[in-house]
């Protein structure tokens, strides 16, 4: 008995479908003869390109301003600092370097949001989540502006569905 696909998030943005999904569907498709084959071809690539340009409609790149930056820089300071350093790779206790290959490596392919999430549920060490809404989102600035993301003329908002349309992929 086959497993129960599992239920789609609709908060979850469409992603394109991968070159060999589509080159899977165009080999299906050869084997169904005459017109049938052209119907299955239209429909298959009319989804695809649909879903390629819902993503491409949701993914954006991150904003905040230079005064969210100063902020966040103030609130690094006070709270992660000693764990991640003056430089953000040089702390005191081990905590993990906040730029550079590390950052891109870890945090590259996601979104702002799995970013300032993972900062609510687990930072800093001995108090997390308790730091206010706009600091996290402060702090969040300082880590993108010192990883070569722009500020620019708008806030980054504090608002999780918000960010999660915001990608790290430079």
């Amino acid at each position: 008995m086959p497993s129960p696909s599992p239920a789609k998030d609709p908060d979850m943005a469409s992603r394109p479908l991968p070159r060999r999904a589509i080159a899977t569907v165009i080999a299906a498709v050869a084997a169904v003869p005459g017109a049938a084959a052209l119907a299955v071809a239209a429909v298959a690539f009319a989804s695809a390109a649909s879903t390629s340009t819902a993503f491409a409609q949701a993914a954006e790149g991150p904003t905040f301003t230079a005064e969210q930056v100063e902020r966040g820089r103030e609130a690094y300071t006070h709270n992660c600092q000693d764990c991640h350093g003056s430089t953000l790779d040089n702390g005191e206790f081990g905590g993990p370097p906040l730029k550079g290959g590390y950052f891109r490596n870890h945090w590259g392919a996601g979104s702002v949001a799995d970013l300032t999430g993972y900062a609510k549920a687990l930072m800093p060490p001995d108090r997390p989540g308790r730091l206010s809404e706009q600091t996290y989102t402060d702090l969040v600035a300082f880590l993108l502006s010192s990883n070569g993301y722009e500020p620019g003329r708008t806030e980054l908002p504090s608002d999780m569905a918000a960010q999660q349309k915001m990608s790290l992929k430079k």
